[in-house]
C-alpha cells in the first residue's frame, strides 16, 4: 500500500462551507443544516470572471481552502480534478443549444465544457504552471481522484493536491446524473514527514467490499447516496473525530480502495 501525509483539507458543500466549520457537524457536536454555501468567485479578471461556472468556483474554493489550511504555494503543487463526468450543467446549456432550430452554441459554453476547464481556472487564478490532471469516473470519482494522487505523491516525491467536485444537473438531465446535490472537497496530499500533517495514510486497491457508507443511515450516508465525490464523508468523520479506521471507498467493478490511518 502507498503512504501520504494529509496537510490541508478544504469543503465546499451545503453545510459545510469550510473543514474548519464542518469538523464540529461531524463530529456531532451540531447539527448539520444543508443551507448552500455562500457564493464565491475567482480571482480573476472581471472578464474572465465572468465565464467561470459554477463548477469551476466550487472547485476552486475547495483548493483555495486547503491550500491556505497547509500554508502552500499552488505554484509548487501538482493538481488532481476529478468529478463524475464534468459539468452536468454546461452539457444541459450545450444541449438545449443544439437541439434549437439555429443550433448556436455560445463559445463561453463551449469553453467550459472541456473537461479540464476548472483546472483551466485554477491554473490562471494561482499562475501555477505545475502538471495538472483532470479526470471522471462516474460513480466513483473520489475514490479514482485519490488513488491518481497518491501515485503522483509516491513517484514524483512532491505535494499533489487533489481537488473533488460534483454539481447537480438540471431536469432533463437530472435523473441521469450522479450527483444530486452540490459538493466539492480538496485535499492536499504529501510524502509523509515532508511538514505538518494532519494524518498520515495508507491507501492501496483490494477486492470489492462493502463501502465505508453502506450502513450509515445518518445525514452523512443521505449525503453520500446524493453525490459520489461525498463518498470522502466517513474519511473525514472519522479524521474529524480522531478515530482510527480501516475505509472501503467504491473503486471499479471488482475493486475498492482501502484507506487507513498510518500514523
Amino acid at each position: 500500500m502507498m503512504r501520504v501525509g494529509l496537510q490541508g483539507i478544504g469543503l465546499y458543500a451545503p453545510g459545510l462551507p469550510s473543514w474548519q466549520e464542518a469538523v464540529p457537524v461531524l463530529r456531532g457536536d451540531q447539527a448539520w443544516h444543508p443551507e448552500p454555501p455562500p457564493p464565491v468567485a475567482l480571482p480573476l479578471p472581471s472578464a474572465e470572471r465572468r465565464r467561470t461556472s459554477a463548477s469551476a468556483r466550487a472547485a476552486w474554493t475547495a483548493a483555495a481552502q486547503a491550500l491556505a489550511d497547509a500554508k502552500a504555494d499552488a505554484r509548487a503543487v501538482s493538481t488532481v480534478f476529478a468529478s463524475s463526468g464534468g459539468d452536468g450543467a454546461i452539457l444541459h446549456q450545450l444541449c438545449l443549444a443544439l437541439a434549437a432550430p439555429d443550433r448556436a452554441v455560445s463559445p463561453t459554453q463551449f469553453h467550459n465544457s472541456v473537461h479540464n476547464a476548472p483546472a483551466g481556472y485554477y491554473g490562471i487564478a494561482t499562475g501555477s504552471h505545475s502538471p495538472s490532471n483532470s479526470l471522471c469516473c462516474h460513480r466513483a470519482p473520489f475514490a479514482a481522484g485519490l488513488l491518481e494522487a497518491a501515485v503522483q505523491v509516491g513517484t514524483e516525491n512532491r505535494r499533489v493536491l487533489l481537488v473533488g467536485f460534483d454539481l447537480a444537473a438540471p431536469f432533463p438531465l437530472a435523473p441521469l446524473w450522479p450527483a444530486r446535490q452540490d459538493f466539492a472537497v480538496a485535499l492536499l496530499l504529501a510524502p509523509p514527514g515532508q511538514g505538518e500533517e494532519l494524518a498520515q495514510w495508507r491507501i492501496g486497491t483490494g477486492e470489492q467490499a462493502p463501502a465505508s457508507h453502506a450502513d450509515r443511515e445518518d445525514w452523512i450516508g443521505e449525503l453520500v447516496e446524493a453525490n459520489p465525490v461525498a463518498q470522502c464523508l466517513p474519511l473525514l468523520a472519522a479524521l474529524a473525530a480522531g478515530t482510527s479506521a480501516r475505509h472501503c471507498l467504491p473503486y471499479l467493478d471488482g475493486l475498492s480502495l482501502e484507506v487507513e490511518d498510518a500514523a
